[in-house]
């Protein structure tokens, strides 16, 4: 038992060089409310990329049922959205958006970040994510959803769960 959760405390930090080392995981700062992941949800953060890196091409994810839904919104992107899984679920491996920055050079969007979404009708509180408490999910009135980005694919310097990206255009 005791081998077990050693392998585990060792895989977590393990997860979590390998994210400093691709200046995934960074200090943020504390008075700004953005919140450094524990371990176990760097791990999560880890499965829910390596479950989407099929999608960094957006015609992949198109013909899996991600559906442009025409939004774009400055500092984050373009939504595409697989309704056929949105439920009062959170699961870290199946985000319920997938979001795209456009290509300054003209080529296809590029793959930013995913998104979890759970209709308030199904969830009157913002879902339990990933471990820990470094979420920051939004109570997006506008679409009666409760959003988390997570910025897997595109390093955000306020933090892999803040909403917006200064980076992204």
């Amino acid at each position: 038992m005791q081998f077990r959760i050693l392998a585990g405390v060792t895989a977590a930090l393990a997860a979590t060089a390998a994210f400093a080392t691709d200046g995934f995981v960074m200090d943020h700062d504390m008075s700004l409310g953005h919140k450094k992941p524990p371990p176990l949800a760097i791990l999560q953060l880890d499965q829910a990329k390596d479950a989407t890196a099929k999608y960094l091409d957006v015609d992949k994810a198109v013909a899996d049922g991600y559906v442009d839904i025409g939004l774009f919104i400055p500092n984050m992107g373009w939504h595409y959205m697989k309704e056929s899984i949105l439920d009062e679920n959170f699961e870290w491996t199946k985000p319920e958006l997938l979001v795209y920055a456009d290509d300054p050079c003209g080529g296809k969007r590029k793959l930013v970040a995913i998104e979890y979404a759970v209709p308030f009708a199904l969830s009157k509180r913002a879902p339990a994510g990933f471990v820990g408490r470094a979420d920051e999910w939004d109570a997006n009135q506008a679409f009666k959803l409760w959003t988390l980005h997570a910025w897997v694919y595109e390093f955000n310097p306020d933090g892999v769960f803040a909403p917006m990206n200064p980076r992204v255009p």
